[in-house]
């Protein structure tokens, strides 16, 4: 399995700032009065990531780091260019995404990990180890919704470990994973980032905790302006990041 793109292009319409009445719009655009503007937000992106590779993804605000994990995921279509994915993706790309605020922590589990590839069977047996990992075990019961946003996070970034750790998906994306938890949950992800993915599985995430990265990930993509500026070592890569 591997990720694979090339000359991949993604454009956006751009916002506009006109307050007139819709119809009006609509008879601009008719008359050609105005035109559809459109912003460039990946510009011929070439990249390949080999099977076993856990992938640093680092750029500015803007980049184009989490509309390049969109586009891997399948979630936005490119305009132009390949996209080759080998194996099933499980991503964590939005806070909240796919979750039931009003059903309790252990519902959410239940009814998350079903998205994230797991069966019920497997999710049962790994229900005790999800919320010990998450530090929820004593909130099973607490909907979701009565959580603070990092206690959500921990929740539903365990479940992805767990979908990891069982090998039940090839690629796994994440984008700023690790907004609002707290240090020990840190600490316990970056030790399963280090151990749980296998020699064949993909991990490739956008974050801008540089040390974290440089920790659990062997390689780095620099993105800038929508292309890939650098790809190789994490080391060598993040640290010409860091000095400009």
């Amino acid at each position: 399995m591997a990720v694979r793109l090339k000359g991949v292009k993604k454009n956006f319409v751009s916002t506009t700032s006109s307050r007139r009445p819709l119809y009006r719009q609509l008879l601009s655009l008719r008359s050609g009065e105005e035109r559809v503007k459109y912003r460039t937000v990946l510009n011929g992106v070439d990249l390949e990531i080999p099977d076993g590779c856990r992938v640093a993804l680092v750029g500015s605000n803007g980049a184009g780091k989490s509309t390049l994990l969109r586009v891997i995921a399948g979630i936005y279509t490119p305009n132009d260019g390949e996209v080759q994915i080998d194996g099933r993706v499980c991503c964590f790309l939005e806070p909240g995404a796919g979750a039931a605020p009003a059903l309790p922590v252990r519902d959410n589990v239940f009814l998350y990990s079903a998205f994230a590839g797991l069966g019920y069977r497997e999710t049962r047996r790994s229900l005790d180890r999800i919320l010990e990992f998450s530090s929820l075990a004593d909130q099973a019961y607490t909907w979701v919704e009565h959580l603070s946003f990092g206690m959500q996070q921990r929740l539903f970034m365990a479940i992805q470990l767990e979908v990891m750790r069982l090998g039940r998906a090839d690629v796994f994306l994440f984008d700023e994973f690790l907004m609002g938890v707290d240090k020990p949950f840190r600490a316990r992800v970056q030790d399963a980032l280090t151990r749980f993915p296998s020699s064949g599985q993909i991990v490739l995430h956008a974050s801008h905790d540089l040390d974290l990265m440089e920790r659990t990930c062997d390689f780095a993509v620099h993105v800038d302006s929508g292309r890939i500026r650098r790809f190789g070592k994490a080391g060598e890569v993040l640290n010409r990041y860091r000095n400009g």
